[in-house]
């Protein structure tokens, strides 16, 4: 009776290992992060939205889409290191305008997708240069990478978020939510 007892123990932790790495391959490889877009401290705005990013299967793309309510003269926007006073810190990647880095004024209120587009290595700065798309990723999966969108009024940042969410309500999202053409 021992000898089937620790059998099916034994059995039942490997099928939950085995599990869980399965659980993480596929989150990793071809899923989604969403990251909810709320006003930085000290500013004042009724500005909101949110980034979606997808890690493409090869590891090799992540595909972002970046969407905004009710923000006005928006400049520029980044994937930040989340500092550690839970704040932008170095730039990881800019994510508008999609081509270069060099701010780009959208004059007057905007409500509709700002940016979509995909990053690559060649597209990472700061401590991610030279790195993958793959720790990108997994950054801004993990919460101490966040995005954060800078307009006139507030150049050092409006919007501000950091991934929050567990990774079942991550797979739900996935499930129930895509993006055009990818």
């Amino acid at each position: 009776m021992r000898k089937i007892v620790l059998t099916v123990s034994g059995a039942v932790a490997l099928l939950a290992i085995v599990a869980s790495g399965a659980a993480w391959a596929n989150w990793m490889h071809g899923e989604r992060a969403k990251v909810k877009l709320d006003t930085l401290s000290g500013v004042k705005t009724s500005a909101s939205g949110d980034a979606v990013f997808e890690l493409s299967k090869d590891g090799k793309t992540i595909h972002y889409k970046l969407t905004l309510n009710k923000i006005d003269n928006v400049t520029m926007a980044h994937v930040h290191v989340v500092g550690a006073d839970g704040t932008p810190a170095a730039i990881l990647v800019w994510i508008y305008p999609t081509e270069g880095n060099t701010p780009s004024l959208r004059e007057g209120s905007f409500s509709g997708t700002l940016a979509e587009g995909d990053i690559t290595a060649d597209n990472l700065s700061g401590p991610l240069k030279g790195g993958t798309v793959k720790e990108l990723f997994e950054k801004i999966g993990y919460g101490t990478a966040g995005v954060a969108i800078h307009t006139k009024q507030n150049g050092r940042g409006e919007l501000w978020g950091v991934r929050k969410e567990d990774r079942k309500e991550q797979k739900g999202m996935t499930e129930n939510q895509g993006m055009s053409g990818y």
